[in-house]
């Protein structure tokens, strides 16, 4: 039976979908620098890191969307998780420095939001089921 968990996400597309046993966290700032601080901050507080910060192979100037799934529960603080999510974090930076993420045609938009939520569906059967 898979731990209940917090998706963190700015994906539409995964914010309207229903999964068992998942909250989630949506947040509106329309890039995946939000979710990753998001995220980090829930770790600071003990929430576990369950998927990888940078899954995926695109780029993180080149897809929008982004979702993480982390523990519901928040108990002790894991310095593994926490060293995780700051590279993720100062690799996506290293990305981002210098450059804006490109404005898309909406069906290329689209299609990076399908893209996240089959990664972030792919980790939830991995952690016990969809």
């Amino acid at each position: 039976m898979r731990e209940s968990t917090i998706i963190v996400t700015n994906n539409p597309l995964v914010n309207q979908a229903r999964y068992k046993d998942v909250e989630k966290v949506f947040v509106e700032t329309g890039n995946m620098q939000g979710v990753l601080l998001r995220a980090r901050d829930m770790i600071h507080k003990g929430h576990k890191l369950l998927s990888h910060p940078l899954s995926g192979s695109l780029k993180p100037n080149e897809n929008p969307y982004k979702s993480i799934i982390v523990s519901k529960n928040a108990e002790s603080i894991e310095f593994d998780h926490i060293i995780m999510i700051e590279k993720g974090i100062e690799t996506a930076e290293k990305f981002f420095r210098g450059k804006e993420l490109p404005k898309y045609k909406p069906a290329t938009d689209h299609d990076f939001m399908v893209i996240d939520k089959s990664i972030v569906e792919s980790g939830l059967k991995n952690n016990g089921g969809a």
